[in-house]
């Protein structure tokens, strides 16, 4: 069953923000999520994982559904073209699977391990978007994903919380079908990408896949109440809620809808280089050799990339 037959029309960025917007929103993105990685953590270890995902993804829901009102009273337009089924196998996969697979998986292993398995998304992102989208990368474009990604694995070789225990093992497994679920489902927003707008598809993606996270917290709620007194806990569920499954989610997608899904998907190598430098500020751990020739790499390949997606034409829908 298909929505109203009104195209979504998106005021889209003009002249030189037309340009970098899209890349400073993706690279807001990073700063999100390379934060969110280490105090989303210490979120699951004071209180149910279930109900802590039920909570903060409730507030996502509600964060995205404001935003996505607003922006329908302002343009007054309908979405076009897209089905209820192609809505829920994009909510499935992002809002849904991977969000559940994340959970379970940095529940079950180590920060460092998470964001080491994290970084492969790109590689994963451009294989596929070639594979259903024949979005083809320049070689120069290949170089930078290539470089990117060796300096991230040199970045997250670097911490300290890295492990190759077996106790871990199944965790990175875990973490790995999220990286590959976020890849599909970043692949699959490509075409939808080009009928509705970043925020709307994050807002629908949201609602459509929040009652099964609050089924998977059924009969944990009145055991976490104790813990749900912290105020620490709220800001970490808040911070995660609002930003990390929130205002992230819409961003992204900008970056995808004008960028393309690999290109998009390579500011992900920021992470880790985001978490040394946020331990650095808060704490004073200051980095390696090793590092530092990392986060080099990771910058290197990232302007790489840059001038690559320069160099290509834009295609259609985005």
């Amino acid at each position: 069953m298909n929505t109203s037959a009104t195209t979504d029309t998106v005021t889209e960025p003009q002249g030189l923000a037309a340009t970098y917007w899209p890349d400073a929103s993706l690279l807001g993105v990073a700063l999100i999520w390379g934060i969110n990685i280490p105090i989303m953590k210490n979120g699951l270890d004071q209180i149910d994982i279930f109900v802590f995902n039920a909570v903060r993804l409730a507030i996502s829901a509600a964060v995205l559904a404001l935003f996505a009102w607003q922006e329908r009273r302002r343009s007054r337009t309908s979405v076009g073209g897209i089905s209820v089924s192609q809505l829920l196998v994009y909510a499935v996969m992002v809002s849904a699977a991977y969000q559940l697979l994340f959970l379970l998986g940095i529940a079950r292993t180590t920060s460092g391990n998470t964001a080491l398995i994290i970084a492969t998304v790109p590689m994963w992102t451009a294989l596929l978007a070639r594979i259903f989208l024949g979005e083809k990368l320049r070689r120069i474009a290949w170089w930078g994903l290539s470089v990117a990604l060796a300096g991230t694995v040199i970045v997250a070789l670097q911490r300290s919380d890295l492990a190759t225990g077996r106790e871990h093992l199944l965790g990175n497994f875990i973490v790995l079908g999220a990286a590959l679920m976020w890849s599909g489902g970043t692949v699959y927003s490509r075409t939808l990408l080009a009928k509705i707008s970043p925020v709307r598809l994050s807002a629908a993606a949201a609602a459509l896949a929040l009652p099964l996270h609050v089924l998977f917290a059924a009969g944990r709620y009145e055991s976490s109440l104790p813990a749900l007194r912290s105020l620490e806990l709220w800001g970490i569920i808040i911070y995660s809620g609002v930003f990390s499954t929130g205002l992230a989610l819409p961003m992204w997608n900008l970056g995808v809808r004008h960028a393309g899904a690999a290109h998009a998907a390579v500011i992900q190598n920021l992470i880790p280089l985001i978490a040394i430098v946020a331990a650095w500020l808060t704490r004073g751990e200051s980095a390696t050799a090793a590092q530092l020739f990392g986060g080099a790499l990771i910058l290197g390949g990232l302007v790489t990339m840059r001038l690559g997606r320069q160099r290509t034409p834009r295609r259609g829908g985005g």
